[in-house]
């Protein structure tokens, strides 16, 4: 049935305001349809991400409290006389704490290869881990993600060499026990003259989430003045009950 006959049909049923609302309902339920979010937990979190929003992320997997990414497409690369190649993938994850606990800190790992032949040739990964409150948006943590060591020059184009990236937010000062993580990854490959190279490949990437148990709450030391109000209450209970008495 085509859009026309449809419409025809239900325009002899429906008033145009109520043909409009059923419409509107349609449309929205099949668009919807096509998201799909996917929960998975650890062991002290439960992880929470659109797989139709992970591009060149992958999809992940748990193993304790982390998530594990194995990208194969997420590579920058320019040969002789290219130029610039930049390749950057975004990706939203909601953590939240399991049986009453908060979320402590967050951290990223990171790990790639890469080849820079060449003198004008340069390789670089960067990026950001963002972490936002859920309860308080507007309280957040930002860390860059910075490579352990600087990338070197090679005088053959393999092997490749390895490289490695970090980043960690501690959010123990929210007292929240969700949180959005945003994953901003950036890749840049450089290559002016012929016979050099730049390529850097991303094929590892480590989510962990800590958290702390709903016990480990520090209990807020009462004030002295405290215990004199109840010792001298105390005493004027205790002195009304012999009055009594007497």
């Amino acid at each position: 049935m085509d859009i026309s006959c449809f419409n025809l049909v239900v325009g002899v049923f429906m008033n145009k305001r109520t043909k409009s609302i059923f419409l509107f309902m349609l449309f929205a339920f099949f668009g919807n349809s096509h998201a799909s979010i996917v929960t998975v937990n650890g062991t002290n979190v439960a992880f929470s991400y659109d797989d139709a929003l992970l591009d060149l992320f992958g999809a992940p997997t748990v193993a304790g409290d982390q998530l594990f990414f194995t990208p194969t497409e997420f590579t920058a690369k320019a040969l002789g006389t290219t130029g610039f190649d930049i390749k950057n993938s975004t990706i939203n994850i909601r953590a939240t704490a399991l049986n009453g606990g908060t979320i402590d800190t967050v951290s990223l790992t990171e790990r790639g290869d890469y080849i820079s032949k060449g003198d004008s040739s340069y390789v670089e990964a960067g990026g950001q881990l963002r972490v936002t409150d859920l309860n308080v948006p507007l309280d957040e943590v930002t860390d860059a993600i910075t490579l352990t060591t600087p990338v070197g020059k090679q005088g053959t184009f393999l092997p490749t060499q390895n490289w490695q990236a970090f980043a960690d937010a501690n959010v123990a000062g929210f007292g929240t026990s969700s949180v959005n993580i945003t994953i901003e990854n950036i890749l840049v490959a450089l290559s002016n003259a012929f016979g050099e190279l730049g390529f850097i490949e991303k094929k590892g990437v480590v989510l962990g989430v800590s958290v702390l148990p709903f016990d480990n709450i520090t209990p807020v030391p009462l004030p002295a003045s405290i215990w004199l109000f109840g010792t001298a209450l105390f005493g004027l209970l205790s002195y009304s009950k012999r009055i009594n008495f007497i």
